[in-house]
């Protein structure tokens, strides 16, 4: 027993001796005496739990901080073997020099950029039908009388783009899947419809390997080089959309193999040569014709987009094109404007295509098929820090399988032409304005035999508009502007750009005229 158990019975024992000496007797002491033992037995066990205690909290306080600084040390250890990660390991993060959002290997060996595109857009389009009626329309028995004015929202486009390289940068891809409106007609297997108003698909999808010497080579789907208006991505034209003639006459995306040579730093040139399948040409065949349907636009060649190697054969088909940097660098002509600050720059350059077109089957076609076409091209850019210039011509000629009756004789092909001119001010660091007009001609009415008593082959639109970049920043961009057409718009109609074909009333009376006009407000964002 500890000493201080000991005092605790000496002095109980002296207490009660005391007392027994005045008021008890020897039976009653001993009694006391017991229940004293008792009471001392109750008090040294409480004593003994309480330095139990006390011994405990102590070996456990220990026992914790030995734990604790276990715990630190498995952190620091960790936090170590992070650090070594990163720097063996990945790094990603969003740098404007690296193409926006990247993930990448640090030795140099593996690159992924992700970008996004997304244009949204309402559209206000009035057309003339004054003298349309229920009876004297295209078609056999009573047709509704369409709307003179239509509007509404689109999401115009909207794209995902994955770029980048591996094993080194000389390896390069990209894959670009588009989101767009519904088309007329979905196909299977190229492309997923699901319900609504959005459907899938791909644009780029190519592998490009360059060599030290100037060279590259590039395989896939991508846009053949041809008209530089096309080339320049949506996410970068002056307008609001391209023009009708670019959409007429471009050759769109194909499928292929393209050697490149030059467009470095330093190069004065840049050349382009392509082989694949069929290249798109709207309007490049005989129009329909008939007592019931005088008005059809002219079909076209669909070409290799996103088909499958038996689909829309042709014998061969070419494109290439020849740029010359003439001031500025390759970087500056990327788009159609010309921002403050930026070099004095001009660029100039031809291109040309030509594509045999193979029919699907065995047998005679008709002398109307669409049999081969070529066409050329050229084009001037010019930039001025602040303002710019740009424009071009091209011609197509389209040649038929034999005769064809026209309304002053036989033909056996089509002669095609447009041109552009566009030019861009900025009037601050946020706002540019913009003019553009737009010509050209199908030759087509030439086989409208049953005479729509209007020209369904031209195209004269002018369009002037504004650019505002949202605190001067090129990726938040609202764009807005307005175009006047001075020929009824037949052949060129593309509702992808909201010019619609213009109404046809009876043979002869020729009710629809000229004054189409678009309006088209649209705001996009980059990532």
């Amino acid at each position: 027993m500890t000493k201080f158990g000991n005092g605790v019975v000496f002095a109980g024992v002296t207490t009660l001796s005391l007392a027994g000496g005045v008021v008890a007797d020897d039976g009653e002491l001993a009694q006391q005496i017991a229940e004293l033992k008792r009471a001392n037995e109750a008090l040294a066990a409480k004593v003994e739990r309480l330095e139990a205690s006390a011994n405990g909290d102590e070996w456990l306080t220990e026992q914790r901080a030995d734990e604790i600084r276990g715990i630190v040390t498995d952190v620091l250890a960790d936090a170590d073997s992070r650090t070594s990660l990163q720097s063996a390991g990945a790094t990603a993060g969003w740098n404007k020099d690296q193409g926006g959002f990247f993930i990448a290997s640090p030795n140099g060996d593996f690159k992924l950029n992700i970008k996004g595109q997304i244009q949204v857009r309402w559209a206000y389009d009035h057309r003339s039908n004054a003298g349309i009626t229920t009876t004297n329309q295209p078609g056999t028995g009573t047709q509704a009388v369409p709307k003179e004015n239509v509007w509404g929202f689109e999401n115009r486009r909207t794209k995902l783009a994955f770029t980048g390289f591996v094993i080194d940068p000389s390896w390069t891809y990209e894959i670009q899947p588009i989101f767009n409106r519904s088309p007329g007609v979905v196909t299977s297997g190229d492309q997923t419809f699901s319900s609504g108003n959005i459907v899938g698909s791909v644009e780029n999808v190519w592998i490009q390997k360059t060599f030290d010497n100037g060279f590259n080579v590039r395989v896939g789907q991508f846009k053949s080089p041809y008209m530089r208006e096309e080339l320049v991505s949506s996410s970068s034209q002056l307008a609001v959309e391209r023009t009708l003639v670019s959409e007429l006459f471009t050759t769109k995306f194909s499928q292929g193999i393209q050697l490149e040579y030059g467009g470095r730093t330093g190069d004065p040139i840049k050349a382009q040569l392509f082989y694949g399948d069929g290249l798109r040409a709207n309007a490049s065949s005989v129009p329909t014709n008939t007592a019931t349907s005088w008005a059809s636009q002219a079909g076209g060649f669909a070409g290799g987009y996103t088909t499958p190697f038996n689909s829309n054969l042709t014998n061969w088909a070419f494109a290439g094109r020849l740029e010359w940097l003439g001031a500025g660098t390759w970087k500056q002509f990327r788009d159609l404007n010309s921002f403050r600050g930026e070099e004095f720059g001009w660029m100039a350059g031809v291109g040309g295509m030509g594509q045999s077109i193979r029919p699907q089957n065995e047998g005679d076609v008709s002398a109307k098929t669409t049999k081969s076409m070529w066409g050329v091209t050229a084009d001037l850019t010019m930039d001025f820090g602040g303002s710019n210039l740009f424009m071009y011509g091209v011609y197509r000629r389209v040649n038929l399988t034999g005769d064809v009756t026209t309304r002053d004789g036989e033909a056996d092909g089509m002669n095609q032409w447009g041109a552009v001119i566009q030019g861009g001010l900025f009037i601050s660091n946020d706002v540019e304005l913009y003019a553009r007009y737009e010509i050209g001609d199908t030759d087509t009415d030439q086989f409208r035999t049953v005479e729509p008593g209007v020209e369904l082959e031209l195209d004269s639109i002018v369009t002037a508009g504004f650019n505002y970049y949202i605190d001067g920043n090129k990726d938040v961009k609202w764009t807005t502007d307005f175009g006047y057409a001075f020929t009824p718009i037949g052949d060129f109609a593309t509702s992808g750009a909201d010019w619609l074909q213009d109404f046809s009333g009876s043979t002869g009376d020729g009710f629809t005229n000229d004054g189409q006009w678009v309006f088209r407000t649209q705001l996009q964002l980059l990532f």
